[in-house]
């Protein structure tokens, strides 16, 4: 994929619109282009810009007042509007046209502020890891089965330690971990099966005020579950069904 074939699709890739293998060919793409990637990024952040409460505007009531006289005074609307002295329509047109230009630039960028939250844009992040991690034979960066090699392996890779649990005898076994990154940062990926079922779990420390969040959903066929572990923002990603699903997530959570 070259630039211009990125650029018509970046839009598309930030509001999920794009089937699984595009949208993994445009992340590919802006991963690796220094002129793809700062110009997503500025996306994001106009993005973010839009969403704060500091750009909205409350209209006082006395605005409101004017501009309900004004639509009711607008030429031809009543017989009494031929009486109005002739600097009544200027005046009233020049409420209007700023209210209009600012209709127009809400119709432009509203779509783009309305769209997916920061969750669901993690969410979709999440699937889409676990998703190229089974695609790119990139699933581990260390194979065990023993959570005393995993864990020490984050040492020094990470600027946390994430806590690493064996859930074999629950028939959960964990089969190793991987450096990977979410939400513009790099996280631990620890990897269990269930059967032939591959379970990723992401890790990486949530902020101070964070409270314990629980949140199960479906994306693109896989389960998802948010929740957060000492300290920690988890979320667990697999095809397993969402029974045994919730039921990895309730070990997560007993052992955190």
């Amino acid at each position: 994929m070259n630039c211009d074939d990125a650029r018509i699709l970046l839009h598309a890739h930030l509001d999920g619109e794009l089937d699984l293998a595009r949208d993994l060919e445009v992340q590919r793409h802006i991963a690796d282009c220094p002129r793809c990637t700062p110009e997503y990024s500025a996306m994001l952040a106009l993005r973010a810009r839009l969403k704060d409460e500091s750009l909205r505007y409350q209209a006082p009531a006395e605005l409101k007042e004017k501009t309900r006289r004004a639509i009711a005074i607008a030429p031809g609307s009543t017989p009494a509007s031929s009486q109005r002295p002739p600097g009544a329509y200027r005046r009233s047109m020049r409420l209007l046209l700023p209210l209009g230009a600012a209709a127009i630039l809400a119709l432009m960028f509203a779509p783009r502020a309305m769209g997916p939250s920061e969750t669901q844009q993690l969410a979709r992040e999440v699937v889409t890891s676990h998703v190229r991690s089974l695609m790119a034979s990139h699933l581990m960066d260390v194979a065990s089965t023993d959570q005393h090699t995993v864990k020490p392996w984050f040492d020094g890779k990470l600027d946390f330690s994430p806590p690493v649990t064996d859930f074999s005898k629950d028939g959960f076994p964990l089969v190793g971990g991987r450096l990977d990154y979410l939400g513009e940062r790099p996280v631990a990926a620890l990897v269990y099966q269930r059967g032939k079922h591959v379970i990723n779990v992401f890790m990486w420390p949530a902020a101070r005020d964070t409270t314990s969040v629980e949140r199960i959903e479906t994306q693109r066929g896989y389960n998802v579950e948010q929740l957060t572990i000492a300290g920690m923002n988890c979320w667990v990603v697999s095809d397993l069904n969402r029974a045994e699903l919730s039921k990895f997530a309730a070990l997560l959570k007993s052992h955190g």
